[in-house]
């Protein structure tokens, strides 16, 4: 397996703070479809005094992507380099991401989940 960051692209979304994003891997090969949810801590003015210091991370929905049980930490090593260094500023540092996969039961127990294709 190779250890470079998979390139990206973005695209915004008609949501506040959430981006689509195509990975490809070193062919140029799109591997991976995902959606960016930014999560970024409340201004310390905002919370109590007391109130724990959180760090701000990535919620990566994986829609769809070329990952198996071999494959899986690799993918996400990868994915998690190139979009943490994409989405640090010098005025936000993100720690780490957080990958989410929707549950195929989940998506199997909707009306028409075999016949209609996926949104």
């Amino acid at each position: 397996m190779s250890n470079g960051a998979y390139q990206l692209r973005l695209v915004r979304t008609l949501y506040q703070n959430v981006y689509g994003c195509m990975l490809y891997n070193e062919n140029q090969q799109p591997i991976g479809q995902l959606e960016i949810v930014p999560s970024i801590p409340l201004d310390r003015s905002q919370v109590p005094e007391d109130a724990p210091e959180v760090p701000a991370y990535l919620l990566v929905i994986v829609k769809d992507a070329d990952i198996n049980k071999d494959n899986l930490i690799d993918f996400e090593e990868r994915a998690s380099y190139a979009l943490l260094k994409r989405f640090s500023t010098e005025a936000i540092n993100f720690q780490h991401c957080q990958f989410y996969y929707p549950s195929p039961a989940f998506i199997f127990e909707q009306p028409d989940a075999v016949s209609a294709p996926l949104q």
